[in-house]
């Protein structure tokens, strides 16, 4: 049996990587996953093979799952106003149903 719950995705340059993080928890998010990464957006092109040159620079992206979505909405919220105002970056809820709701 599956339960509702929202997953949210961060993708930012790795030097933002401490501040998600320390949002995360002090939202009581008790576990995400990181990711490397690199593509193309509005701020240009991010080589995820060369990001390696200025480690800083590289594209990560951090995905946890929630079952409260009210709480993932307001991580959103903090990130989009106050750490991507003028950083690149994105972040979106997917509905998401998981097997071992206990762990979330």
């Amino acid at each position: 049996m599956t339960t509702s719950a929202v997953k949210l995705t961060v993708i930012v340059e790795r030097l933002l990587k401490p501040a998600v993080e320390q949002l995360l928890t002090k939202a009581g998010v008790t576990g995400w996953s990181v990711f490397p990464g690199g593509g193309c957006g509005s701020h240009g092109l991010h080589r995820a093979e060369a990001a390696q040159l200025v480690r800083e620079f590289a594209i990560v992206k951090i995905e946890a799952v929630l079952r409260d979505r009210d709480t993932a909405e307001s991580i959103a919220r903090t990130l989009t106003t106050q750490y991507l105002a003028n950083q690149p970056g994105i972040v979106w809820l997917s509905p998401v149903e998981v097997w071992r709701a206990g762990k979330f």
